[in-house]
Order: C-alpha cells, then structure tokens, then sequence
C-alpha cells in the first residue's frame, strides 16, 4: 500500500470515527439536556397505537399539575427514529411494543418497566431525597 492509498485509508477510517461518536452523542444529548433540571420518563413504542403509550397519554393530560410539580418531561419515541435505536438498544427493549423508563434528575435510571401506571410513578419520584426537598411549601398552579 502507497502513501496516498493509506493516507487516504486512514482519513475515512477517521471520517467513520467522527460518525460514530456523532450519533452516539446525538442520542445521548436527548437525556443530557435534562439532567439535574428535570425528570425524564422515556417511552419507546412500536407505534403510535399501542395501549400503554395511549394509556399514558391519557394519564398525562389527566394530571397537569401533577406532572409538572415533579419537573417531569415526557420524551415519546416511537419505532424507526435514530434515538428510538439508539436508546431501546441503551435499555434493552428488543422484542417488545412498549418500554417506560423513569430517569432521574441525576441521570440514573430509577425504573424501568412495559406497565403504565402513572401515579405509581407519582409515588416513586415522592420517595426520593431530591423530591421531598422539592415538596416544601409547593402548591399547584
């Protein structure tokens, strides 16, 4: 191999490099923006119709306040988005319609489940020590 062959060889490799952390870091960058400001729940669907991504739908639209005093955020992707494989591949979602993960302010997972029950969630953010801090003297609006 000449110069300019491997010259060339190792700028594309480089090229296939800088993609690949690209897209890692473009997915990644979905969860980043809200980390220490905001709770994320992260849905991934098959598709738009599946009963639990409807179910919670529903169940957000239900409880505003409830949802919004929490500083949740709801990131809804669905089956053939870039971030959709990235982050199913990221918790394990092969094989299934539905998938809720509950991220935490510090970007930990704190659940990750194919059920839907909103208030449960509720109940699960209401017994973190970052939350209860949060609850001191808090109404709706």
């Amino acid at each position: 191999m000449n110069v300019a062959s491997f010259t060339l060889f190792l700028n594309q490799l480089l090229a296939c490099g800088v993609l690949l952390i690209a897209s890692a870091t473009a997915s990644a960058d979905v969860l980043r923006d809200y980390l220490w400001t905001n709770r994320v729940i992260v849905t991934l669907s098959a598709n738009e119709s599946v009963p639990e991504r409807l179910l919670l739908l529903k169940q957000i639209a239900q409880h505003p306040c409830e949802f919004r005093k929490r500083d949740l955020v709801h990131i809804d992707l669905l089956s053939g988005s870039e971030d959709y494989q990235s982050l199913s591949e990221r918790f394990a979602m092969a094989g299934k319609d539905f998938k809720l993960v509950l991220i935490g302010k510090d970007g930990k997972i704190k659940l990750h489940t194919n059920a839907v029950a909103l208030e449960d969630i509720f109940a699960l953010i209401d017994t973190m020590p970052m939350r209860k801090k949060e609850m001191r003297g808090e109404q709706c609006q």
